[in-house]
């Protein structure tokens, strides 16, 4: 690449990534580094778009980040990977930094909840790579609850947030380690990876990048045997159930990874926050580290799913369902919380860490 559209490109990327881009090309590495400053069109009105999503995202930000959401020497590289024994999960380390959470006015199909856009600091930890499949749920909870029961690497659908707040306990009391769902801010910061557009790849999205406007249909009654009606003595039967082509999810990993390495942080199926659901959050977030507590009685949605729109899956949009309702939608990635640094090295032990 040349060395001034380089040099312009990491000058507009937040500094942990920026670190990370500077951190790989001292290694010789550049791979990470390539993929964190792409242009994010490949025309020139895609371009110019991201320029002015840029330029205001910089306004926002002109404070700089308190040092205690500055990287740390010690923490792992930008998507260093930790995996879970027990399941075989892997964990992809999201850095401590500040980024501008919610979208512009200007966003096509923003909803009204989207802002006002607002700087968020958050603390780094570890995020599930993928949403956790039907194998890993399995794992732990013995039995499978989804209503796409299509294999072992397809996400697991049919969990309702309450159910994906037990999996988390669960899979914490088995292994020794710490396991939440995201909060809301930690889940844009991770699925914009760095960008200002719409999604991560772009102010537009394909079917060949994720998963979604798949049609829909809810099966008939399976076919029984034959019976007679009371008005007659014609024989009738139930009808047989309709299937729809790619009426499915997808494997997991079956895209390609946003810039921190991370699967199907748009579509697939609708991932679980922590955080209660307000319409006004937005208003009045704090700075470090927000999440929505209080009595509300929904919770937060991310990330759109396999029959949804291209706008709901979009980085900053927002959803939200009931804590006990469960649909072939509705799925969940969790997050490993960066362990303190006193006993860091008895959380990390049982597991492996790769910088690769």
């Amino acid at each position: 690449m040349q060395a001034a559209s380089f040099l312009k490109r990491l000058a507009a990327l937040p500094l942990p990534f920026a670190l990370a881009c500077a951190l790989s090309l001292a290694l010789a590495a550049p791979g990470l580094c390539e993929v964190l400053t792409a242009p994010a069109q490949a025309n020139a009105t895609q371009a110019s778009a991201t320029q002015a999503n840029s330029t205001k995202s910089r306004a926002v930000l002109l404070e700089p980040a308190p040092p205690e959401f500055r990287p740390a020497p010690g923490d792992p590289r930008p998507g260093a990977a930790w995996t879970e024994p027990k399941t075989g999960m892997t964990f992809l380390w999201v850095p401590t930094g500040c980024f501008v959470m919610g979208s512009p006015e200007t966003e096509p199909e923003r909803n009204p909840d989207e802002g006002p856009q607002h700087q968020v600091c958050l603390t780094g930890f570890w995020l599930g790579k993928t949403e956790v499949t039907q194998g890993q749920w399995k794992a732990v909870m013995g039995k499978n609850p989804s209503l796409i029961a299509n294999g072992d690497d397809y996400p697991v659908d049919g969990v309702s947030w309450e159910m994906a707040k037990e999996y988390a306990a669960a899979l914490g009391k088995k292994t020794g380690q710490s396991f939440r769902l995201p909060t809301e801010a930690e889940w844009e910061y991770a699925a914009r990876a760095g960008t200002t557009t719409a999604y991560a790849f772009g102010d537009t999205i394909s079917q060949d990048q994720a998963c979604f406007e798949k049609r829909f249909s809810l099966p008939a009654d399976l076919p029984s045997a034959k019976r007679k009606s009371r008005k007659s003595r014609r024989k009738v039967a139930r009808p047989k159930p309709r299937i729809w082509p790619n009426m499915h999810t997808n494997v997991t990993a079956s895209f390609r990874p946003n810039a921190l390495g991370l699967h199907d942080m748009h579509g697939n199926v609708w991932e679980w926050c922590q955080d209660v659901y307000a319409g006004q959050f937005y208003s009045n977030s704090t700075l470090a580290n927000p999440v929505s507590g209080g009595e509300g009685e929904s919770r937060v949605l991310r990330g759109g799913s396999w029959v949804t729109k291209a706008s709901t899956l979009r980085s900053a949009n927002r959803s939200r369902g009931w804590p006990d309702l469960r649909t072939p939608f509705y799925g969940l990635r969790l997050v490993r919380p960066k362990a303190p640094d006193k006993d860091k090295a008895d959380k990390d032990k049982p597991a492996r860490i790769s910088n690769r």
